[in-house]
């Protein structure tokens, strides 16, 4: 006889390793494959935050793509910012191909082009979400977070036309930042002028040392992410559609992963790596 015993996820009844079902509720109990999944999501969500962690994962997952794809380069991958060509391949939001691939606007928002830009950007999203997660519930974080991002890029494409090229979860953090003031203000917190001022200075001096700030990303990330926040605020009795919620925030999330999917699949990547090697062999020739 084995030894052991486990919990049932229906009543929280003990029941033993071999049991099939559940001696106090009468419930079929999950095999060990089930239960290792229900574990992980279990633990994945256990501090209230995994849609922040997912979307984190994500832009941490294509980061690692992309290192691998500059594998066999000269210096370290991911240390210096990625050729241009790399971050089209997996997702770069890019003015020119709009008409045809219209998707960037989402996949863009998981793409980074260096340590610091993704480092920066992933600091200020976990600790955004871990207040903003709980507070709105992980549905309307995620519709908040991906919206808040499209839109941005949406502002970058009404700013530079054509020639918009951009990546980065900037949009969304600023977003988050909007819907953080919004909460604030819809409270009558007094204390959201100093959140804004405090992060403005931040943007600023971000602008001071860093060169291709997208800036219409932020502006359009951010007064998305208000607006976005403030309607979420005003939402009355807002858990009854906790479930209701969780379908465009599910849309959203594998619309997500599609974007990344049909970016890598398409071709324009190439035509930018075969434009770039030969600009370099021109150069190498002068």
């Amino acid at each position: 006889m084995g030894q052991g015993s486990r919990v049932c996820p229906h009543c929280g009844g003990l029941n033993g390793i071999e049991e099939k079902t559940c001696y106090r509720c009468g419930k079929g109990l999950p095999g060990p494959i089930s239960s290792s999944v229900l574990g992980f999501a279990g633990s994945f969500s256990a501090d209230g935050v995994p849609g922040t962690k997912l979307m984190a994962g994500m832009c941490i997952v294509v980061y690692g793509l992309c290192m691998l794809n500059e594998a066999g380069g000269s210096g370290v991958p991911g240390l210096s910012s990625f050729r241009a060509w790399t971050t089209i391949r997996f997702g770069a939001l890019l003015g020119v191909t709009f008409a045809d691939e219209p998707w960037r606007l989402l996949s863009a928002v998981f793409v980074h082009s260096s340590i610091w830009h993704i480092g920066l950007n992933m600091l200020g999203i976990v600790n955004l979400g871990r207040t903003l997660e709980p507070h709105f519930r992980t549905a309307r974080f995620l519709v908040l977070y991906i919206l808040s991002g499209v839109l941005g890029y949406v502002a970058t494409l009404l700013w530079r036309g054509d020639m918009a090229f951009s990546v980065g979860a900037s949009g969304s953090l600023f977003g988050l930042l909007g819907a953080y003031i919004a909460v604030l203000l819809v409270r009558r917190n007094p204390g959201w002028h100093r959140v804004l001022i405090s992060n403005l200075i931040l943007v600023v001096a971000l602008a001071y040392f860093a060169s291709n700030i997208d800036h219409a990303a932020h502006v359009g990330g951010f007064v998305s992410g208000f607006l976005i926040g403030f309607l979420l605020e005003l939402e009355r009795q807002p858990r009854r559609r906790d479930r209701l919620m969780a379908i465009p925030a599910g849309i959203l999330v594998v619309a997500s992963i599609a974007s990344i999917a049909l970016s890598v699949r398409s071709p324009t990547w190439k035509v930018f790596k075969r434009v770039q090697e030969a600009e370099r062999v021109g150069l190498d020739s002068e």
